[in-house]
């Protein structure tokens, strides 16, 4: 009897390994991936990193976030990302001021496990930048359209 428990267990663990790895590919052949990874740690940056139980009323898998303060070759860094990632994306409201992607919203093809993803950029007005990414099934998009799209 407790040979099959731990077979069981084992076996629930094994299957938890392998979905936290299909989601975090999910955001690792994105660009922006790039900025998480060489930014997250940085002095004077703020990274959150969410997932399960603590994203379950919000019906997210994922939330990653990080805020910088303004330093123009991380701007452009960041710009070139945006740039390359919004190809892929099927939908994109973008505020572009003097060429600059100031507040951008951007929601990209589902993955093979029909999950949502959605990259989110603001400059703000105290000269920082706060880029998101955010993964989530289908009740996600809802949530997403009620907390960053403007209601006309």
């Amino acid at each position: 009897m407790k040979n099959k428990k731990t077979f069981f267990r084992l076996s629930i663990l094994f299957l938890l390994l392998i979905i936290s790895g299909v989601t975090v590919q999910a955001q690792e052949n994105l660009r922006i991936h790039t900025v998480f990874e060489k930014y997250g740690k940085r002095k004077g940056a703020t990274m959150v990193v969410l997932s399960g139980n603590a994203l379950h009323n919000y019906r997210l898998d994922k939330y990653q976030s990080i805020t910088l303060k303004y330093d123009r070759a991380i701007l452009d860094e960041i710009q070139e990302c945006l740039e390359t990632d919004k190809k892929r994306a099927y939908q994109i409201k973008e505020v572009i001021s003097n060429g600059i992607i100031t507040s951008g919203y951007y929601q990209l093809p589902e993955e093979k496990n029909q999950t949502n993803r959605y990259i989110l950029f603001k400059i703000g007005d105290d000269a920082t930048a706060t880029l998101i990414y955010m993964e989530g099934g289908k009740d996600s998009e809802e949530l997403i359209n009620k907390l960053f799209i403007k209601q006309e």
